[in-house]
């Protein structure tokens, strides 16, 4: 007996005695038990530790209250419910029967009358609980026992308790309610709100199974199985089975529409349809044909790409709430003679975007790779080999993110939740190194040493991978960093340029081009920089071009730079998706760069509208209030350039050049720019004029190397006032650009984000330590509201509204305009699950009702990996020859 389950049966011993377990489920396990007061058998579902640690004791025992107050001879009815020793549990009659599964999987297709019977039985029940505001979310075959031939409904329980926990945690779980068979398009999309027509699809799905024997859609994957949900429509019932009326397939039909408002309204009219002579809908269809007679042909044409147009859309949703089955070894592609080049499958758990592979780590002897591949809402490492292909799970990593390979190939380092840990190759149990929940970064120095790199990049951890932590050093700024063994020195991106950073002493360098006379000339711009053999640059483009340049260590001089291989992954935020091996092996992850998108605006109820301007790779933006003038700083292969765009006609110049240029803002009058820049060593707020044409005047300077207080301008206040963001200290402060010199103090602190209402009497902000939502007054800060706990980047909408991002969708709170209190909860107001957010505070008011913010491409990147053998001899004659 496995402790859980000892523990468990202790802990019920006083009123049940626990004889067997019936079954598992994806939320519970089920146990046939004694009532001991009753002397009856009885089935008791104890929930999944994870999922009631989500859920929690009190939610669940609240809502449980409704689910037993469900009387209707097709609901399962609950008998008990309650907590044991940290177990959350309810208690059910005992069915001596079958489930509707086990029926279907012995007979495959039921007789028409018992399908049609049961469906309108089930129906009947569904009817019931969504006139009482319950909506059961997970409909199918597994959830419909059959007793003495007549329909029970069960788990009504789990599925309101898991809904009222909230989207954003029960991902934390890697769960979500539904199963894709039998999902709707709005459900697979991740809809929040989800209403009685997800349900009266769920049914129709059943029914159509229980007539053919299949569900409508089916598919080798999750993801298959949503897009045809998504983009195929079901094929005809009777040209399958002659004999089903016309009515039922009519019935059917409607209530697998792909848009809720074309189904029923009701489970009961849907049962009503199935059982009407006529059919309140049968001329809809031409019997055996499959084609709708109210569609017009011209038309049908238009409805597939609807549903093609939201298959990304659904595919994304379904990876961020729910989680693939365990994924065995994927596919061994094939050899790639032209070129030389392996190809591999990634993983089966991946994504619409192809997200589901990163933080790509090779083995030194190229024989093998480690990455992370999503699993749910989280991530999960995986071994996979080089030589055939084989691939497993690494046990004990859900959650990781950024592995690196130890030098001996024998262990593999990981962040999860902010800790340092490490775990044999082989396999075993994940050792802790470190606590430190801002660590961005891990690097090997050698088999004996690890550098982990804090999130703002101005601290570095050395660990023994055997006893943990031996030393702590401010260093300055270094991200996604890489040794270089020749000169114990780490290259690092930083603000997408270059930069060399010495550990042990503090030093730092940017890495420059050289001019013709050798003299420095711009900075290398880019990611995932590397130092091959102490005299080659490897790095990664914006737009995913991996280059090389020779490379000069005294004077920090790179060469002409040669393009070797294209269309190369980069992460919005992170390394590239590339790694080389000691044996010269490049093995790298093919894509879009997720950077390069579109700036859109979006209404509330409306649909993603391009903005007048090209695809680029956008960094921070701002729109005038007139909508007339956006600034948008853009990153190039020299550096990021500020363009001013006429929305107008399309027309663009270029306003300043700068290594990084930060959140440009527009005074309230339009006529004036106030833009943050930086270099390696300094950082400057600037205030110009763009429509004269003249450059912009300096109004603060600082140091910006070491921990030196980093601000940037975030939002006006009027056109005397602004808020600037120290994110280094996580403090917003206010002033005044008019002013010379200007005067900080300080607003509010733990807080990132913040942006003022539009009387000027309250501030939003997101909390330094997560991602709370808050509200207090302004200039003055009082009490602090909690306006939601899961959200980003707030903007007040209006003075009683404020938007709030939470994965890829916006909310709407109401604002009590004297107090700042919330009004009630935030509410869906728009959605975009190809949003693509690359620096943070990027997303911007349009001023007339919406927001201005980045889209994405639909598809970042295929899922497999590439692997070039000797790619590193081929890169040092191109670039030698290019540098003769």
């Amino acid at each position: 007996m496995t402790d859980a389950l000892s523990r468990l049966t202790a802990a019920l011993a006083d009123r049940y005695r626990l004889e067997r377990e019936l079954g598992q489920g994806g939320m519970a396990t089920v146990y046939l038990a004694q009532d001991l007061k009753h002397a009856r058998q009885v089935a008791i579902k104890v929930l999944r530790p994870e999922l009631a640690a989500v859920i929690g004791a009190e939610r669940f025992l609240s809502e449980i209250k409704t689910t037993a107050n469900l009387q209707h001879p097709h609901i399962l009815p609950l008998h008990d419910s309650g907590e044991a020793d940290s177990f959350l549990y309810y208690v059910m009659p005992f069915i001596e029967g079958e489930s509707l599964r086990d029926r279907l999987n012995r007979e495959k297709q039921l007789p028409i009358a018992d399908a049609v019977r049961i469906a309108s039985e089930v129906a009947s029940a569904l009817d019931y609980a969504h006139r009482h505001n319950i909506i059961h979310r997970d409909i199918k075959p597994e959830n419909i026992l059959l007793h003495d031939g007549r329909a029970l409904v069960a788990d009504f329980g789990i599925a309101l308790a898991a809904s009222k926990a909230g989207g954003t945690r029960m991902t934390e779980t890697g769960m979500s309610l539904g199963t894709p068979t039998y999902m709707s398009p709005e459900q697979a999309m991740g809809e929040r709100e989800i209403t009685a027509r997800s349900d009266v699809y769920a049914l129709g799905c059943v029914t159509y199974e229980m007539l053919l024997g299949e569900p409508p859609f089916t598919g080798p994957t999750a993801q298959a199985i949503v897009a045809k949900v998504m983009t195929a429509e079901p094929a005809s019932l009777t040209q399958q089975r002659k004999n089903i009326p016309p009515q039922v397939e009519d019935a059917i039909l409607t209530a697998l529409e792909k848009l809720p408002a074309d189904r029923f309204a009701s489970a009961a009219e849907f049962a009503q349809a199935l059982t009407s002579p006529t059919g309140p809908l049968s001329t809809k269809w031409r019997g055996g044909t499959g084609v709708r007679q109210g569609v017009p042909a011209y038309r049908r044409p238009a409805l597939a790409g609807w549903g093609v147009a939201l298959l990304a859309i659904a595919l994304a949703a379904w990876a961020l709430t729910r989680r693939p089955p365990p994924a065995g070894p994927s596919v061994f592609d094939a050899a790639l003679p032209d070129s030389g080049a392996m190809t591999f499958a990634a993983t089966t758990a991946t994504s619409a975007y192809g997200t589901g592979l990163r933080n790509l780590s090779a083995s030194p002897a190229g024989d093998f790779v480690v990455y992370a591949a999503e699993h749910g809402d989280s991530t999960l490492l995986w071994y996979r080999s080089l030589q055939d292909a084989a691939a497993r799970p690494i046990p004990g990593t859900l959650g990781a993110t950024a592995p690196r390979i130890s030098p001996d190939g024998s262990r593999v380092a990981f962040l999860q939740s902010g800790r340092v840990m490490v775990v044999a190759i082989a396999g075993g149990e994940p050792r802790r190194l470190l606590d430190a929940q801002l660590t961005a970064t891990v690097e090997w120095v050698s088999p004996t040493v690890l550098l982990a790199a804090q999130l703002d990049g101005y601290r570095l951890s050395w660990l023994d991978p055997e006893v943990g932590q031996t030393r702590m050093k401010d260093i300055p700024r270094c991200i996604f960093g890489h040794w270089i063994p020749e000169d114990r020195q780490l290259v690092c991106s930083f603000n997408g340029t270059a930069t060399v950073v010495e550990p042990e002493s503090g030093k730092s360098w940017t890495i420059h081009a050289a001019r013709p006379d050798g003299s420095p000339g711009s900075p290398i711009v880019g990611s995932a920089f590397r130092v091959v053999d102490g005299r080659y640059l490897v790095y990664l483009s914006a737009d995913g071009e991996l280059r090389a340049a020779p490379y000069d260590r005294a004077s920090y001089l790179a060469g002409r730079s040669v393009v070797l291989v294209t269309g190369i992954r980069r992460e919005a935020i992170g390394d590239g998706q590339y790694d080389l091996t000691r044996s010269g092996t490049l093995v790298f992850a093919p894509g879009v760069n997720a950077e390069v998108g579109r700036l859109v605006r979006l209404r509330r109820g409306g649909v993603p509208e391009p903005l007048p301007v090209e695809p680029a790779a956008y960094q921070r933006w701002d729109l005038s209030r007139d909508g007339r003038w956006l600034a948008a700083a853009v990153q190039t292969a020299e550096g990021q350039e500020l363009r001013i765009y006429d929305l107008r006609d399309g027309q663009r110049r270029s306003w300043l050049h700068a290594e990084a240029i930060r959140h440009p803002l527009w005074s309230p009058a339009g006529d004036r720019l106030v833009v943050a820049v930086r270099d390696s060593t300094r950082g400057s707020i600037l205030s110009g004029t763009p429509s004269s044409g003249g450059r912009p005047d300096t109004l603060d300077s600082y140091a910006a190397t070491g921990s030196a207080v980093t601000l940037d301008p975030i939002d006006f206040h009027d056109d005397h006032g602004m808020l600037a963001q120290d994110w280094v200290g996580n403090v917003t402060q206010r002033f005044d650009p008019s002013v010379s010199p200007m005067r900080f103090d300080t607003v509010v602190s733990e807080a990132r984000f913040t942006s003022v209402s539009p009387d000027g009497k309250h501030v939003a902000f997101q909390s330094s330590d997560g991602s709370r939502i808050l509200v207090t007054s302004y200039p003055a800060a009082g009490r602090r509201w909690q306006v939601a706990s899961d959200g980003v980047e707030p903007l007040w909408l209006s003075v009683g509204e404020i938007l709030y991002r939470s994965g890829v969708s916006w909310y709407l709170v109401r604002i009590d305009p004297a107090t700042g209190e919330p009004l009630g909860p935030g509410t869906l107001w728009g959605r975009d699950p190809r949003f693509s957010d690359t620096s943070g505070w990027s997303n911007r008011l349009s001023h007339d009702g919406g927001i201005i913010y980045l889209q994405g491409p639909a598809q970042v990147s295929s899922s497999y990996l590439r692997v070039v053998p000797n790619w590193v001899a081929q890169m040092k004659v191109a670039v030698d020859g290019a540098n003769r």
